[in-house]
C-alpha cells in the first residue's frame, strides 16, 4: 500500500481506504474474521509495515479509512481465537464467556459446534492435549484428569462444549453468529470491557494519526447501534465516521447517530438508476415472464415474503428460537409462537428499528403479518406489545435479527430471482424499482448533501 500511495494520488483520490487489519485467520482473503484484537495481522506487514503505510500516506496528504469489525470474531480454529479457546476451556466460568452471546441454559451447560459431518460415529482422539476431529483441534477443561487415557468419547462428554452435527446449525444453536456462517461468533461490544479490549488497537490508530476515519462493518448486528456508536465518537475524538448500513429507498439514519453517514449503497442504487433508461422496462418485464414461463413479471413482495420465510424457518431458525425462549411466559405453544416471530421478521419493511426509534416499521409488519396470516391474529398482537418495548430482553433480539432474515432472503436469494435487469439486484437497492429520472436524482443528492455533507 505505501508503495502504491502515490498512484492512488495521481488518480485524484483523496483518501486510502484499508480493509480490516487485525489479526485474522491464517490465509484469510477478506479479514473480517478477527482473532487477535491486540495485534496488525502480520499476513498484512504487521505494525511495522502499517506504520510506513502511515508515514507514506501522511507524506503525500492522503487520509486513510480502516475497517473494522465490532460485531463478530473468527472461531473457525479454536485455538487461534485466545477469546473463544477460553470459553472452550472454561465454560461459563470463563472470564471471556460473557464476551459471546451464549444461551448456556440451552445448551445443557455446553457450547454447540456444528462440525461433526457424523454424529453416530464421529471418530474423534486425543492428541497432544486436545480433542480432535479431522483437522479441527479443540482445548480441553484444565479440570480434568488422565485426558489421555480416557476415550475420546469420554473426553468429549467431559467438556464445556459439544460437537454436533453441521446440519443442527438451523435451530439448535445456543451462540450468535454473524448471519448464519458458523465460524464467525458474535460478541456483546455493548459491555464496556469488551468494547474497550476490542478497541484499543483501533483507537490507538486514530489518536497516533496512522488512520484518520472507521468504516463500522454491520452495525446492525449490535443490540445498541447507537449506543455503540457513541462510544465508539467519544473515544476515538470524533473522527470520520461511516456505518456500512442499508437503507431502504427513503429510508433515512437515525438523527441521534454520531456518524457521517453510510458506506454508500443507496447513491451506488440512486446512480445506477438515473442511467437505466425507463422506456426499456416494458421489453424486460416480457422477457423476464417469458424465461419464467409466466404471463406476468414476478411480484416482488410476494416473491421476498417467501424468500425471508424460508430463510427465518431454516437456516436462521435457531435465532427465532432465542427470541422465543427470551418473550415473557404464556401459555402459548412454543411452535405457534416460533411461527408468529417467524412471521414477523418476514414482514418487517426495513432492516431493523432502533427503539424507540421506528417503532412504526414493527407496526406495519404486524398489519401485513395479520393480513396474510389471520389465524395468528391472537398471538400477534401480544407479540406486538412485547417487540415494541425496548426494555424487553426479546424486542432487542427481534431487533438484531430482523436485518440478519431480510440480508439473508433479499440479497442472498431473491436478488438471484428477480432478474429482469441484474444490475438492479445490488446490495442497498431495490429492484422492484426500475428507474429514476433525472430531477428526482438531484432531489436525493440535495437531501444527501443537506443531511449528510460528508
Amino acid at each position: 500500500v505505501a508503495a502504491t500511495a502515490d498512484y492512488v494520488r495521481s488518480l485524484g483520490a483523496d483518501w486510502l481506504y484499508l480493509s480490516p487489519l487485525l489479526a485474522s485467520h491464517d490465509g484469510s482473503d477478506h479479514g473480517y474474521d478477527v482473532v487477535d484484537h491486540a495485534r496488525v495481522d502480520p499476513a498484512r506487514g504487521g505494525a511495522d509495515g502499517l506504520d510506513r503505510m502511515a508515514a507514506r500516506a501522511r507524506e503525500i496528504g492522503l487520509g486513510v479509512l480502516v475497517d473494522i469489525v465490532p460485531n463478530h470474531v473468527g472461531v473457525e480454529s479454536a485455538l487461534a481465537n485466545p477469546w473463544w479457546c477460553d470459553v472452550l476451556r472454561n465454560g461459563p466460568s470463563s472470564e471471556h464467556a460473557e464476551a459471546f452471546d451464549i444461551d448456556w441454559e440451552f445448551g445443557g451447560g455446553k457450547l454447540r459446534l456444528p462440525v461433526l459431518g457424523d454424529e453416530s460415529d464421529p471418530q474423534l482422539t486425543v492428541e497432544d492435549g486436545t480433542l480432535r476431529y479431522g483437522a479441527l483441534a479443540f482445548p480441553l477443561r484444565p479440570d480434568l484428569p488422565d485426558a489421555d487415557r480416557r476415550s475420546a468419547d469420554e473426553v468429549h462428554a467431559a467438556q464445556h462444549y459439544e460437537l454436533v452435527n453441521w446440519r443442527r446449525a438451523d435451530g439448535d444453536l445456543n451462540y450468535r453468529r454473524f448471519f448464519a456462517v458458523n465460524t464467525l461468533a458474535a460478541v456483546r461490544v455493548e459491555l464496556p470491557w469488551v468494547f474497550r479490549e476490542s478497541h484499543a488497537e483501533v483507537v490507538r490508530w486514530i489518536h497516533d494519526g496512522i488512520a484518520h476515519g472507521v468504516r463500522v462493518d454491520h452495525p446492525d448486528g449490535l443490540v445498541d447501534p447507537g449506543g455503540y456508536l457513541d462510544a465508539l465518537a467519544a473515544a476515538t475524538g470524533g473522527c470520520y465516521l461511516v456505518v456500512e448500513k442499508i437503507l431502504h429507498p427513503g429510508e433515512r439514519l437515525p438523527s441521534s447517530w454520531p456518524v457521517d453517514g453510510t458506506t454508500g449503497y443507496e447513491a451506488l442504487a440512486e446512480i445506477d438508476r438515473v442511467l437505466v433508461d425507463p422506456t426499456g422496462q416494458g421489453t424486460f418485464d416480457a422477457l423476464d415472464a417469458e424465461l419464467r414461463g409466466d404471463d406476468e413479471p414476478a411480484d416482488w413482495s410476494d416473491l421476498i415474503h417467501s424468500t425471508k420465510r424460508a430463510i427465518a424457518d431454516g437456516i436462521l431458525r435457531s435465532e427465532v428460537r432465542r427470541i422465543v425462549r427470551e418473550l415473557p411466559a404464556t401459555e402459548r405453544p412454543a411452535d405457534t409462537l416460533e411461527d408468529a416471530v417467524a412471521e414477523l421478521l418476514t414482514c418487517f419493511p426495513v432492516y431493523r428499528s432502533y427503539l424507540p426509534a421506528g417503532a412504526e416499521h414493527l407496526e406495519s409488519a404486524v398489519a401485513e403479518a395479520r393480513r396474510r396470516r389471520p389465524d395468528l391474529d391472537g398471538v400477534l398482537t401480544e407479540l406486538a406489545a412485547v417487540l415494541a418495548d425496548p426494555a424487553e430482553p426479546a424486542a432487542l433480539r427481534f431487533q438484531q435479527t430482523s436485518g440478519m432474515v431480510t440480508a439473508k432472503g433479499v440479497e442472498d436469494t431473491a436478488f438471484y430471482r428477480f432478474t429482469r435487469l441484474g444490475s438492479l439486484t445490488e446490495v442497498g437497492g431495490d429492484p422492484s424499482l426500475f428507474a429514476i429520472d433525472v430531477s428526482e436524482f438531484h432531489a436525493l443528492q440535495q437531501r444527501r448533501a443537506a443531511s449528510a455533507p460528508r
